[in-house]
Order: C-alpha cells, then sequence, then structure tokens
C-alpha cells in the first residue's frame, strides 16, 4: 500500500473532523479565559472568590470588537469555556492537518522525481 494514500486518509479525516467540531457551534480561536478575583475596595471574600472572568487573546490577535480583551459576565463563563476549548480544538487539527499536507506534497515531489507517478 502506497503511503502516499494513508496520508491523504488522515488528510480527510482531520478535515472531517475539523468540520465536525465546527459544526458543533460557535468557537473562539486564540483565546482564553481568565479568572480573576476582586480588586481594589472589594471585600475580602470577595477577592477570595473568582467571579470574574474576562476573554484575553494572544499576541497579534483582537476579538471581534477589536480590543484584546473583553469582561465576561459571571453565568457566561461556562459557554465561554466551551467556546475557547472548541477553538483550541480547531488549531490543534489545523496544525496537524497542514504538517499532513506539507508531509504529502514532500513524497509526492520525491515520487514525481523518481518517476513513480
Amino acid at each position: 500500500m502506497d503511503i502516499r494514500t494513508d496520508i491523504k486518509t488522515e488528510i480527510e479525516s482531520l478535515q472531517q473532523q475539523i468540520l465536525c467540531i465546527k459544526q458543533k457551534g460557535p468557537f473562539l480561536l486564540n483565546t482564553r479565559v481568565e479568572r480573576t478575583p476582586g480588586g481594589g475596595t472589594a471585600s475580602r471574600e470577595a477577592k477570595n472568590e473568582c467571579k470574574y472572568a474576562r476573554l484575553r487573546t494572544g499576541k497579534g490577535n483582537l476579538l471581534e470588537n477589536g480590543k484584546k480583551s473583553k469582561y465576561i459576565p459571571v453565568r457566561e463563563i461556562d459557554k465561554y469555556l466551551e467556546m475557547c476549548s472548541r477553538g483550541k480544538a480547531i488549531s490543534r487539527l489545523e496544525k496537524k492537518l497542514e504538517k499532513q499536507q506539507q508531509k504529502l506534497t514532500r513524497l509526492n515531489t520525491v515520487a514525481a522525481s523518481f518517476g513513480l507517478d
């Protein structure tokens, strides 16, 4: 069996997985949820509990509002955590997909140089 066909089937599988995750709902790429305790004049009890959360993006990335961070309501933390985890899974799969495509390209050039097409 040709190794190129194995890589092609793996590429198709990765594309299918990415599509499946994207269909599950909205996702946020390169974004994380930071939980922070109350600061300033907040009570000691409020400082011990992490009630506040915000979305943060990495270097060179912006949220849809054009900023690097956004405070999110307490009741929506789980929703945003799920969106971030979907985005992380998608970016991980896309990196694998890119590596496999590069591998396939290299193998095709080697095969072409030997006349094995």
